[in-house]
């Protein structure tokens, strides 16, 4: 599971770093082509103003700028060293329809083929384009201002939609030298050089590219960390229950063990019972006879006990329990099951009080299932009490509830568990009682009844100092009961 998880992981993480160098890797394309259209287009129009330079009807694109790169590299350069030498010579260069138109006398003409750059060729009888150089004029300016550069490639960036810090640094040297100082990890576009009477190169350099390609891929970047948060929740989730259905899966098993095991120890009991009664003549003595009655009685009375356990097994799968109600005595119920739990007190050395406060006891509920309750209830205060048990049981009568406190003076209940002893198959760790007989589900039982009658349990304890369950049950059935310290419990109509 926890593989799973770390692949998928790996899986996004791999995603987007994917996803970012593409990113990255387009910005780096983008910004530099539009930084070389951006000093082409400066550099173009500085030919324009610039007094050494005149033109008619220049197209403002890239192929001219070519074009007059190439005319500078064959005939500027020897007409520079024809100025040093005090010679005074002009160039004219006449393109029409690809050849030459005849020049003045003096001229030295140049016959070139621009079929092969796809040159726009000019309507008959357009316009000739003529581009004149003239080598006593002052030296031309070629340089372009790098504040001119940096506002017009801030105002193309913004165009695209690229809003990153940058700056506009100029270089001379070597093209091959400057060209080998690109790092291809910098954010930084490519050398442009420009200029005729001497080479400029110009560079734009980047910072904090990383929060911009964060911003542009933000809608994968969340909905790749909501894929591996659900994930995660969802793997979570399903191990928790995974791990509540092993639990209760052992406390089931562990739970039909024992029952199986203490079912046949009340009948192989009452076996023994009836079979002294038949073959020793046990029957002719009444105080054996007796005797063997009232174990007789007092195991099926166990047997019975088990059996409800089974039932309320069942009950609790099916999470349906039906009740059947009527108005009954509810002090005249407890005396019933004292009597009825007499055997088990008396052969404890139990010592059980009943105590009533009040005046009004008839309540409106299923007898079968308070009975079982409070037999729960005296069972646990039972088992889990010291030498001698003290057992108290106290009804009180309140205006618009009646409570049942069972009081004992038993090891008692650590603070971390109380909360959880209602719970169904949940049993109290410790080697201070592993030996006492439980299933885990009388207290779950007993939070469950009450809660159909539209009551509830609480619990006060102190290790080592006994425990005291509270049951607080309505009188009759209502839309809404009020309780004690502002509880309020109202029935959920369906």
């Amino acid at each position: 599971m926890i593989s799973t998880i770390v692949l998928i992981a790996a899986f996004q993480f791999y995603w987007l770093n994917r996803l970012y160098t593409d990113e990255w890797q387009n910005l780096k394309k983008g910004s530099d082509v539009i930084f070389r259209d951006v000093v082409y287009r400066l550099q173009l129009q500085r030919f324009r103003n610039d007094t050494a330079i005149f033109k008619t009807d220049i197209p403002d694109n890239l192929f001219v700028f070519d074009v007059i790169d190439s005319v500078k590299e064959k005939f500027i350069d020897s007409a520079m060293k024809d100025r040093v030498s005090g010679k005074s010579r002009q160039l004219t260069i006449a393109i029409r329809n690809g050849h030459h138109d005849s020049l003045n006398e003096g001229a030295e003409i140049i016959n070139q083929n621009f079929d092969s750059f796809n040159a726009p060729v000019p309507a008959p009888g357009g316009a000739t384009k003529i581009i004149k150089y003239f080598s006593n004029s002052k030296t031309l300016n070629d340089s372009l201002p790098l504040e001119k550069i940096d506002s017009a490639y801030k105002a193309e960036l913004l165009k695209n939609g690229i809003e990153l810090p940058f700056t506009v640094k100029v270089f001379s040297g070597k093209e091959s030298d400057l060209r080998k100082t690109i790092n291809p990890n910098e954010l930084k576009t490519n050398f442009t050089f420009v200029g005729l009477s001497q080479g400029h190169a110009y560079q734009a350099a980047f910072s904090e590219p990383f929060g911009y390609i964060l911003n542009k891929i933000k809608l994968q970047l969340l909905l790749s960390v909501l894929l591996v948060t659900i994930t995660c929740v969802s793997f979570i989730f399903l191990y928790r229950n995974l791990l509540n259905q092993r639990r209760l899966a052992a406390m089931k098993n562990e739970f039909i063990s024992n029952i199986t095991h203490e079912l046949k120890t009340p009948i192989a009991t009452v076996n023994v019972a009836i079979e002294a009664l038949k073959n020793f003549n046990a029957i002719h003595d009444q105080q054996k006879t007796k005797e063997y009655l009232d174990i007789s009685s007092s195991e099926l009375q166990r047997l019975s006990l088990l059996v409800d356990k089974v039932l309320q097994l069942s009950m609790f799968e099916t999470n349906e329990i039906e009740l059947r109600k009527e108005k009954f005595d509810l002090t005249r119920l407890a005396e019933e099951i004292i009597f009825t739990m007499k055997l088990q007190f008396d052969k404890a050395n139990a010592k059980v009080e009943l105590i009533k406060e009040g005046e009004r006891f008839i309540i409106d509920a299923d007898k079968i299932h308070i009975t079982s309750m409070i037999y729960n209830l005296l069972d646990n205060a039972l088992k889990y009490s010291k030498e001698n048990p003290q057992i108290t049981i106290k009804i009180i009568s309140h205006s618009n509830y009646i409570e049942l406190c069972v009081a004992d003076n038993g090891i008692g209940i650590a603070p971390e568990y109380r909360h959880k002893i209602f719970d169904k198959f949940f049993r109290v760790p410790g080697d201070a009682h592993h030996n006492i007989k439980g299933y885990g589900l009388g207290l779950s039982y007993v939070s469950h009844i009450a809660k159909r009658h539209l009551g509830f349990i609480e619990v006060t304890s102190e290790p080592d100092k006994g425990s005291t369950f509270s049951v607080k049950l309505p009188y009759e059935e209502a839309d809404e009961i009020n309780y004690d310290r502002g509880r309020v419990i109202r029935k959920v109509k369906i």
